[in-house]
């Protein structure tokens, strides 16, 4: 089979495409699928230079390429009664496992999510790692209720269009920040009002939030401090030395660090079946196309998702 490696810390080069054995099924709860299509998420681009070291490996990375997975069963361990080959499932690997990039992956029966065999694939191979992020960070963390003014740094990025639907969908009045070209679709996906970052700071607001979720981590607790509310949170997606200084110093500062979660995942997919959660697909790359799907998403100005088509 074919996949997607990445053997050490760099630009599009380190990418290589390979030959390698299937995998076998080595033990119980386990399934082979083979994937159909998967997507780009920030983390990909970030891992591929080296910028999550102190997590993914100092020398060289242990994660690989790629962590959405949609895709079909074709053999099953014999303790595996809840799923069957030829079901379509949704899944997400661990960020310091990957491998999605691959033509067969092995997962654990308990995080492969059954989905529509009539669904359109792209539309749900943007949401496991992405909308995962957004579900963790408003619900899990920031307790999320109805008429919450939550405001979202990133409103037309991967985790940030879904964020916006996910706070819509709870009830709040969401606040979406973006540049000036991106505020339409913001609204269109939910947001009652947008910041045009090109214009004016959204720290400087007058208002104050119950939930600042920071999606494109480019501010900081300090700077957002005046329009957080008194018991508000304040959620980021970059682990940096000064976030860890605020986690222990603040309770208000939270730090979403997404994972597979069975819970999260049959929740992100219903709300998709039943149209409460859409992806907004920006492109569809061949995964031949890799290095070019990596160079479009590390410009950092990709409106929803890139997916990737494994069509080997």
């Amino acid at each position: 089979m074919k996949k997607v490696t990445q053997n050490q810390y760099g630009d599009t080069s380190v990418l290589k495409i390979i030959d390698c054995d299937k995998p076998r099924l080595t033990s119980k709860r386990q399934v082979l699928v083979k994937v159909q299509y998967s997507s780009l998420n920030a983390i990909d681009w970030k891992n591929r230079k080296g910028l999550f070291r102190i997590f993914s490996g100092w020398f060289s990375p242990r994660s690989q390429p790629g962590f959405d997975i949609v895709g079909s069963i074709v053999d099953k361990s014999d303790d595996v009664n809840d799923l069957e080959i030829g079901d379509k499932i949704l899944s997400l690997l661990g960020t310091l496992k990957g491998g999605a990039f691959s033509q067969y992956v092995i997962i654990n029966a308990g995080y492969a999510i059954k989905i529509d065999p009539s669904a359109d694939e792209t539309i749900f191979a943007g949401l496991p790692m992405a909308a995962s992020t957004a579900w963790m960070a408003l619900v899990s963390l920031g307790k999320i209720k109805q008429g919450d003014k939550v405001l979202i740094n990133g409103g037309s990025s991967g985790v940030g269009h879904y964020a916006v639907q996910i706070a819509k969908y709870y009830g709040a009045e969401v606040t979406a920040v973006t540049s000036g070209k991106n505020e339409a679709f913001c609204r269109e996906l939910g947001a009652d009002n947008t910041v045009n970052y090109q214009n004016e700071k959204f720290t400087e607001k007058a208002e104050q939030y119950n939930i600042i979720f920071d999606v494109v981590s480019n501010s900081s607790f300090h700077a957002i401090k005046p329009i957080l509310a008194p018991n508000g949170i304040y959620i980021d997606t970059n682990m940096s030395l000064s976030l860890i200084k605020d986690l222990l110093i603040h309770k208000q500062v939270k730090f979403v660090s997404v994972h597979p979660d069975r819970k999260v995942l049959q929740e992100i997919v219903q709300m998709a079946e039943t149209g409460k959660l859409k992806t907004h697909i920006a492109k569809v790359y061949p995964i031949n196309d890799v290095i070019e799907a990596h160079k479009e998403m590390e410009q950092s100005r990709t409106v929803g998702k890139i997916i990737m088509k494994i069509d080997w």
